[in-house]
């Protein structure tokens, strides 16, 4: 059975050590002790903001917080950097490629509004949202035994989503009505000669497609579009599909590299 996994709201220290106080949230202080019922003796894996994991045993659990002896810090572990830019779509649906994409290895997941996304939200309506994705970025980075938990940026608008582009070594646009003879993610990543230490960001669009207009800013700004084969897919499943394929692609999930 894998060992329990938390992720501290500050760092390790750089060897281990006894009796130190986890920086548990209010959320996970909870889960451990009231939920899983942890206590002395008990060993769980700790995980700091920088990716720097190690083994804890327990020898305080109080509705105070939790104490425990450290053992030496290791990693991060090394991985490739592939970020899901997904629009928004029905909450369902957006938060099943949310939880998918954060087990892959997703490094960094930034929600987007299209022109065709069925869903608006307002500032109240977004913050609550956000906060709620990061929870469920986290329980599934907590699941999968991962060592960090993804960022989820505020949603985005299209101005902005282009803009991020930038920010990547790589941005890929996969889009169903892409031209024939249109690359396949493996195929544009080696054209870019994209390395291990590359970053990459894979677009995928709303439940509607991306429009022509929006192709076309996101390819000046940078992007390449890339197919994902003739089956148009659902918005999720594209996201899903993508992230693995640009993942395996860069060297994880056993894949190939380059």
């Amino acid at each position: 059975m894998a060992i329990h996994r938390f992720f501290l709201e500050s760092g390790l220290p750089a060897g281990g050590a006894a009796h130190v106080a986890l920086a548990l949230s209010e959320n996970d202080l909870h889960h451990l002790a009231d939920v899983l019922r942890l206590g002395p003796g008990d060993r769980v894996t700790v995980v700091g903001p920088d990716g720097r994991e190690a083994e804890a045993t327990l020898t305080t659990v109080s509705a105070n917080g939790a104490i425990a002896d450290l053992g030496v810090p290791v990693g991060p572990r090394p991985g490739p950097r592939v970020a899901l830019a997904a629009a928004l779509s029905r909450r369902e649906r957006w938060e099943l490629a949310l939880q998918k994409a954060t087990e892959l290895g997703v490094s960094e997941v930034l929600p987007f509004l299209a022109s065709r996304c069925v869903v608006r939200l307002d500032a109240g309506r977004a913050r609550t949202r956000t906060e709620r994705w990061r929870r469920i970025a986290q329980e599934a980075a907590k699941q999968s035994q991962r060592p960090d938990v993804p960022g989820v940026v505020d949603p985005l608008s299209f101005p902005r989503l282009a803009a991020e582009l930038e920010r990547f070594d790589v941005a890929l646009v996969a889009w169903e009505e892409a031209a024939p003879g249109s690359p396949g993610i493996g195929q544009a990543l080696d054209a870019a000669a994209a390395g291990p230490e590359a970053s990459v960001v894979v677009v995928v669009g709303p439940e509607g497609g991306l429009t022509k207009d929006e192709v076309a800013r996101l390819v000046a700004a940078g992007g390449v579009v890339v197919t994902l084969g003739d089956s148009v897919l659902r918005t999720e499943t594209a996201s899903i599909a993508a992230v693995a394929l640009a993942i395996y692609e860069s060297g994880g999930l056993g894949g190939r590299g380059r």
